[in-house]
């Protein structure tokens, strides 16, 4: 006798359904009522089915171009992109919404999205940040473009978090000449990075990994150039101890200045 293994009822009642589903699907796919395929595709986005509502409206694209139909398609086919990863393409499309149909009331949220896809895509600060300029310069045209929007706050928020970590990779930067034994480029980047982030939070332990640059660029240097170097440090540590008298770091910046004054004395001592 042979024994067959019973199919469940419940397999066969969802394998029934999903080949009716993909039926009706394909049946809308190849249907030519465009009408039909908009309401399919919102239905299908509403669902979370975007891998289904996206082909459909790409098609809708080009049946619906020129007339007030037209809104609704690309607005949702933004959505799409953006709801499936693909941050890029969908930055494209808001931002087309947006400079398209600047008097829909959506405009103003499309223009917020295009700069909140870059934001997604903005890598850790270690790698490469031109999705994160990208990211302030969207968020910056939203608020200029709709200074009362409600989105503004968030907008200003992802713009502070943008410049957060292009600060955070110059300080790496930095930190990486510094622990090249690169000092004198250190210390410029430091430098630089004071002047473009003059309210960073890391300020005074930026200031005093300048100051360590500079001594020991000058203690390594020739003799020839010391002397200047070491006034280098000096100012250096001048302009640390007049902003943090009293800074986690002064202790530290005081023996920093302190040999610096030394060996500046003994090569004074020498001409």
């Amino acid at each position: 006798m042979i024994f067959r293994r019973s199919i469940p009822f419940f397999t066969i009642t969802t394998a029934l359904l999903l080949l009716a589903s993909c039926s009706e699907y394909q049946q809308v796919v190849k249907s030519d009522d465009y009408n039909l395929k908009l309401t399919k595709a919102k239905e299908y986005y509403d669902k979370g089915q975007y891998y289904r509502a996206q082909p459909l409206l790409e098609e809708l694209l080009s049946f619906f171009k020129g007339t007030s139909t037209m809104q609704d398609v690309l607005y949702y086919y933004a959505y799409c992109h953006y709801q499936t990863g693909e941050y890029l393409i969908a930055s494209y499309h808001f931002k087309n919404f947006a400079t398209t149909y600047a008097t829909d009331a959506r405009a103003e949220e499309c223009l917020f999205m295009s700069a909140k896809c870059y934001a997604d895509i903005s890598p850790n600060y270690m790698l490469e940040q031109s999705y994160t300029l990208d990211c302030i310069n969207a968020a910056q045209l939203f608020t200029n473009t709709y200074p009362n929007s409600k989105y503004v706050a968030e907008a200003n928020q992802m713009v502070d978090d943008m410049r957060r970590k292009l600060e955070r990779k110059a300080f790496y930067s930095a930190d990486l000449y510094y622990r090249m034994q690169k000092y004198n480029a250190a210390s410029v980047a430091f430098q630089n990075l004071l002047r473009d982030y003059p309210d960073s939070p890391d300020a005074e332990e930026i200031m005093y990994l300048m100051l360590k640059s500079d001594y020991l660029y000058a203690l390594n240097s020739i003799p020839s150039k010391q002397e200047e170097r070491y006034e280098d440090a000096v100012k250096t540590y001048q302009n640390y101890s007049n902003k943090y008298p009293e800074g986690k770091f002064i202790s530290e910046a005081k023996s920093l200045y302190e040999a610096s004054v030394r060996n500046l004395n003994k090569i004074k001592s020498n001409e």
